[in-house]
């Protein structure tokens, strides 16, 4: 599977690695399912190196969902 959602401690990490395949709609879905508890935050990368237009225009429109939940979406650790 290129992603993946953990939530480890108050925080979700999302990791992403193009190309997608068609998976957005499941890795939405899965992000969905781990707002409840809310998190207070979002580690998502901002931009995927060798992505398609269309992962990286899914990656945006993802980013703008996220950000429109008033939760701080920050950078991934690693």
């Amino acid at each position: 599977m290129p992603w993946s959602v953990e939530r480890i401690g108050s925080a979700l990490h999302v990791r992403i690695s193009p190309p997608m395949a068609g998976g957005w709609e499941a890795l939405m879905d899965e992000i969905q399912s781990d707002l409840d508890p809310r998190p207070l935050a979002i580690h998502i990368p901002s931009k995927m190196p060798d992505a398609t237009k269309t992962d990286s225009d899914m990656l945006k429109m993802l980013w703008d969902a996220l950000g429109s939940l008033g939760i701080p979406l920050l950078p991934p650790p690693d």
